[in-house]
Protein backbone atom coordinates (compact mmCIF):
# COMPACT_ATOMS: atom_id res chain seq x y z
CA UNK A 1 0.00 0.00 0.00
CA UNK A 2 2.67 2.30 0.86
CA UNK A 3 4.37 1.79 -2.22
CA UNK A 4 1.37 2.75 -4.24
CA UNK A 5 1.15 5.88 -2.74
CA UNK A 6 4.39 6.54 -3.59
CA UNK A 7 3.85 5.68 -6.89
CA UNK A 8 0.94 8.03 -7.21
CA UNK A 9 2.38 10.66 -5.22
CA UNK A 10 5.19 10.50 -7.61
CA UNK A 11 3.61 9.97 -11.12
CA UNK A 12 1.28 12.86 -9.94
CA UNK A 13 3.93 15.35 -9.15
CA UNK A 14 5.77 14.40 -12.68
CA UNK A 15 2.04 15.21 -14.40
CA UNK A 16 1.65 18.25 -12.06
CA UNK A 17 5.21 19.56 -12.72
CA UNK A 18 4.53 18.59 -16.44
CA UNK A 19 1.14 20.57 -16.77
CA UNK A 20 3.34 23.44 -14.90
CA UNK A 21 5.90 23.43 -17.27
CA UNK A 22 3.31 23.60 -20.32
CA UNK A 23 1.67 26.22 -18.77
CA UNK A 24 4.86 28.49 -18.36
CA UNK A 25 5.52 27.48 -21.89
CA UNK A 26 2.37 29.02 -23.40
CA UNK A 27 2.55 32.44 -22.02
CA UNK A 28 3.45 33.91 -25.00
CA UNK A 29 6.15 37.15 -24.50
CA UNK A 30 4.58 39.56 -27.10
CA UNK A 31 7.90 41.57 -27.41
CA UNK A 32 10.45 38.65 -28.17
CA UNK A 33 7.92 36.04 -29.88
CA UNK A 34 5.41 38.07 -31.97
CA UNK A 35 6.78 42.12 -31.98
CA UNK A 36 10.01 40.94 -34.33
CA UNK A 37 8.16 39.32 -37.36
CA UNK A 38 5.38 41.75 -36.87
CA UNK A 39 7.69 44.30 -36.93
CA UNK A 40 9.67 42.86 -40.24
CA UNK A 41 6.48 42.19 -41.84
CA UNK A 42 3.81 45.23 -41.51
CA UNK A 43 5.87 48.38 -39.87
CA UNK A 44 6.94 49.75 -43.13
CA UNK A 45 3.25 51.00 -44.16
CA UNK A 46 1.47 51.13 -40.94
CA UNK A 47 4.16 53.41 -38.75
CA UNK A 48 3.17 57.07 -37.75
CA UNK A 49 2.96 59.64 -39.69
CA UNK A 50 6.54 60.82 -41.62
CA UNK A 51 8.09 62.68 -43.81
CA UNK A 52 9.82 60.87 -46.58
CA UNK A 53 13.55 60.96 -47.96
CA UNK A 54 11.63 63.19 -50.77
CA UNK A 55 9.72 65.73 -48.63
CA UNK A 56 6.69 64.33 -48.98
CA UNK A 57 4.39 63.23 -46.06
CA UNK A 58 3.45 59.69 -45.81
CA UNK A 59 0.50 58.78 -43.66
CA UNK A 60 -0.13 54.77 -42.21
CA UNK A 61 -1.65 52.70 -44.72
CA UNK A 62 -5.69 52.57 -43.28
CA UNK A 63 -4.68 55.22 -40.81
CA UNK A 64 -3.49 52.21 -38.19
CA UNK A 65 -0.46 52.78 -36.72
CA UNK A 66 0.98 49.57 -34.84
CA UNK A 67 4.12 50.84 -33.67
CA UNK A 68 2.94 51.22 -29.97
CA UNK A 69 -0.07 49.22 -28.23
CA UNK A 70 -2.47 52.08 -28.15
CA UNK A 71 -2.39 51.94 -31.61
CA UNK A 72 -2.23 48.14 -32.26
CA UNK A 73 -4.96 47.89 -30.07
CA UNK A 74 -7.11 51.07 -31.84
CA UNK A 75 -6.79 49.61 -34.94
CA UNK A 76 -7.46 51.95 -38.03
CA UNK A 77 -10.21 52.98 -40.23
CA UNK A 78 -12.49 50.41 -39.87
CA UNK A 79 -11.99 50.13 -36.15
CA UNK A 80 -9.87 47.39 -34.04
CA UNK A 81 -7.71 44.71 -36.06
CA UNK A 82 -7.38 42.62 -32.84
CA UNK A 83 -10.00 41.32 -30.35
CA UNK A 84 -8.51 39.79 -27.29
CA UNK A 85 -9.46 36.18 -26.81
CA UNK A 86 -10.84 35.97 -30.58
CA UNK A 87 -8.50 34.80 -33.10
CA UNK A 88 -11.47 34.53 -36.01
CA UNK A 89 -12.83 37.82 -35.15
CA UNK A 90 -9.21 39.54 -35.42
CA UNK A 91 -8.84 40.43 -38.27
CA UNK A 92 -4.96 41.65 -38.28
CA UNK A 93 -4.32 37.61 -38.02
CA UNK A 94 -7.35 36.72 -40.28
CA UNK A 95 -5.56 39.00 -43.22
CA UNK A 96 -2.59 36.79 -43.13
CA UNK A 97 -4.70 33.64 -43.84
CA UNK A 98 -6.31 34.99 -47.07
CA UNK A 99 -4.63 33.38 -50.62
CA UNK A 100 -1.91 35.36 -51.63
CA UNK A 101 -3.73 36.44 -54.68
CA UNK A 102 -6.48 37.69 -52.71
CA UNK A 103 -7.12 41.35 -52.60
CA UNK A 104 -7.30 42.04 -48.91
CA UNK A 105 -4.43 39.73 -48.25
CA UNK A 106 -1.69 41.15 -45.64
CA UNK A 107 1.16 41.70 -46.01
CA UNK A 108 0.78 42.25 -49.93
CA UNK A 109 2.79 40.11 -52.13
CA UNK A 110 6.27 41.29 -52.54
CA UNK A 111 6.12 44.40 -49.76
CA UNK A 112 6.96 42.51 -47.21
CA UNK A 113 8.08 38.64 -46.13
CA UNK A 114 5.28 37.34 -45.48
CA UNK A 115 4.75 35.25 -42.35
CA UNK A 116 5.14 31.67 -41.97
CA UNK A 117 2.91 28.97 -40.58
CA UNK A 118 4.17 28.56 -37.34
CA UNK A 119 4.20 32.74 -36.88
CA UNK A 120 0.50 32.82 -37.87
CA UNK A 121 -0.40 29.84 -35.69
CA UNK A 122 1.93 31.54 -32.62
CA UNK A 123 -0.07 34.90 -33.21
CA UNK A 124 -3.36 33.46 -32.87
CA UNK A 125 -2.19 31.72 -30.20
CA UNK A 126 -1.40 35.09 -28.57
CA UNK A 127 -4.76 36.15 -29.53
CA UNK A 128 -6.34 33.55 -28.65
CA UNK A 129 -4.81 33.78 -24.85
CA UNK A 130 -6.09 37.79 -24.54
CA UNK A 131 -3.40 39.39 -26.64
CA UNK A 132 -1.19 40.28 -24.02
CA UNK A 133 1.60 43.19 -24.44
CA UNK A 134 3.38 42.33 -21.17
CA UNK A 135 5.21 45.50 -20.48
CA UNK A 136 6.11 46.05 -24.77
CA UNK A 137 3.82 49.67 -24.48
CA UNK A 138 5.55 51.02 -28.20
CA UNK A 139 9.26 50.51 -30.30
CA UNK A 140 10.73 53.44 -29.77
CA UNK A 141 13.41 53.06 -32.81
CA UNK A 142 10.29 53.37 -35.32
CA UNK A 143 7.43 55.29 -33.17
CA UNK A 144 8.89 58.87 -33.43
CA UNK A 145 7.02 61.04 -32.14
Amino acid sequence: MQKTISLFSVVGMALGMTAGSAAAEEKIDFEKQIWPFVKESCVKCHKPPYTDERGRKRKPKSGMVITNKKGFMEGGEEGAVIVPGKPDESEFLQRTLLPLDHDDHQPPEGKAPEWTDEQKKLFEAWIKAGADFGAWERDPEVDKK
